[in-house]
């Protein structure tokens, strides 16, 4: 599998060291710590999922978290080209980047929002998310024209209204002249069996629309599966699905009905060498800290908790350095941590450590990071901050 990135080198060979001129700033090569997307990654998952659907589905591809830390507007960008139906963000910030990226295509905006934001709603061309009456009042208010899409609540204990108020508040939506009432959409519950069941939730919903259908007051697209019900519920795929997880291969270790072949996007972490040093007698004890001996070669990786590396790891994470492991040793530091590198003799000012990736056999998967971070795949992916600088690469 060719790979097209921004470092092709084979581990150790003098490219992958500090580069030594630095005029070129703005060169993969010359980060201390960077994120590699693979847009072609999600590409590929929005086609599996476009396939597993079928045509008559609409994807509305859910972009919050700034594309859950891939980047709304580049992402964006190529669902809109591979046939994205439309988006749903949570932010007025990632409107404005999937606005640009995709100028024709409809957004939704997931309750987050309030009317305060109405001029941005109308230049937009945004359709909002109504949850409830003193919502809807609060929105009628400014009296500017709005399409909306309204959310109930099937078990989520969350935003939406309940189903006992639904019938009332479609019939309030309906009523005034300046709102187009587009969507009816729910997300379904996760809590497992602390909660109500998927059939439990769908069954509370399916009533409603039979007698909204006969009153001829049913919205025109019916929404009810994100991600984790797409995988497991072919059944209530409905008008429209709102895929977000699943089109960045953050499926974790769900499993379902659907065989879809997912790739995550976040394709690799990367730092640098920063320091390197052989320790002695003369820096005193080593600290009473897991991973810490006498004599040991420590090196710094240009990478810490300001890049969203959590202050506590698990004991036994690692980086790949060099085609070996190499074990990450407390703290953490806003912009720094250290590795043990007495088993890597030949590392390098400037060599490359991976975070996650492969570096010839040796693997680190997001799941193994996910762990490693006392966290979920999702959790890894975006809880990145914008200081980690996002490659993008292909690969084919």
């Amino acid at each position: 599998m060719a790979r097209r990135g921004p470092n092709p080198d084979q581990a150790g060979s003098p490219s992958r060291r500090w580069p030594m001129n630095n005029s070129h700033h703005q060169n993969p090569l010359h980060e201390t710590a960077w994120r590699e997307i693979d847009l072609s990654a999600i590409a590929s998952n929005y086609r599996a999922i476009r396939t597993a659907i079928g045509p008559n589905t609409k994807i509305i591809a859910c972009l919050k978290q700034d594309a859950y830390g891939c980047g709304a507007e580049r992402v964006a960008s190529v669902l809109s080209a591979a046939g994205a139906d439309a988006f749903g963000v949570v932010s007025i910030a990632d409107a404005l980047a999937v606005r640009k990226a995709a100028p024709g295509k409809p957004i939704l905006m997931y309750p987050g929002i309030g009317p305060n934001a109405v001029d941005l709603v109308r230049d937009l061309d945004l359709t909002i998310s109504i949850s409830g009456e003193e919502d809807l009042r609060s929105w009628l208010s400014t009296g500017v024209p709005l399409k909306v899409f309204v959310k109930v609540d099937l078990g989520f204990w969350r935003a939406g209204v309940a189903p006992s108020g639904l019938r009332r508040l479609l019939d309030l939506c309906m009523s005034p002249t300046n709102i187009v009432v587009g969507g009816l959409y729910a997300h379904l519950s996760e809590f497992g069996q602390a909660g109500a069941s998927v059939q439990e939730q769908v069954a509370r919903l399916m009533p409603l629309l039979e007698g909204l259908k006969a009153t001829g007051h049913c919205a025109a697209t019916v929404m009810v599966s994100s991600s984790e019900s797409l995988l497991r519920h072919p059944e209530f795929d409905m008008d429209a699905v709102d895929p977000g997880a699943l089109l960045f291969g953050l499926t974790g270790a769900h499993a379902g009905r659907r065989g879809l072949l997912i790739r995550p996007a976040l394709s690799a972490i990367k730092a640098r060498i920063v320091a390197l040093k052989a320790c002695d007698e003369s820096m005193g004890s080593p600290p009473d800290l897991p991973g810490y001996h006498r004599a040991m070669r420590l090196a710094v990786l240009g990478i810490g908790w300001g890049h969203g590396v959590p202050r506590r790891l698990g004991l036994k994470a690692t980086v790949l350095l060099r085609g070996q492991r190499a074990l990450i040793v407390p703290p953490v530091h806003l912009e720094h941590l250290r590795i043990d590198v007495t088993d890597i003799p030949s590392a390098e000012l400037g060599d490359e450590a991976t975070l996650l990736g492969a570096v010839g056999t040796e693997r680190i998967t997001l799941q193994d990071l996910a762990d490693a971070w006392g966290t979920d795949e999702t959790g890894a992916a975006c809880g990145l901050r914008e200081s980690l600088r996002r490659i993008y690469i292909a690969e084919k």
